[in-house]
């Protein structure tokens, strides 16, 4: 069975605008309506850690990328000029439905996972 459409937030330590959204992102997990995951770019240990100080619901979600070029893994993921922050819906197959680059609320995720429908 296929997995849920969801939204994979791309995240990067040094990103400080990544770093505002935390807030936003551990209330949204907290509340668990929407689906997310967190893709974990750069320096994977410092991520980590700065995700934990935020809520341990954000590291529960996150996994580390194996790419070793953040900007590759971004292109590749779907944004084209491989800026941060950047998040994209996922359907159920997997298929790409949409992308938003910039600050995320919960009401651009939600409006973000609407389009897998």
């Amino acid at each position: 069975m296929d997995a849920p459409a969801h939204i994979e937030v791309y995240y990067a330590s040094e990103c400080t605008p990544c770093r505002l959204e935390l807030p936003v992102l551990a209330r949204i997990a907290a509340d668990g309506t929407i689906p997310f995951s967190i893709v974990v770019l750069g320096d994977a240990r410092e991520g980590l850690a700065q995700l934990a100080a935020v809520s341990a619901n954000l590291t529960v979600l996150a996994r580390a990328s194996n790419a070793w070029d953040m900007r590759k893994a971004l292109r590749e993921a779907g944004d084209k000029d491989a800026i941060l922050p950047f998040a994209r819906a996922l359907s159920a197959e997997g298929k790409l439905c949409g992308s938003w680059r910039g600050v995320l609320t919960q009401e651009r995720m939600a409006r973000l996972l609407a389009l897998c429908k």
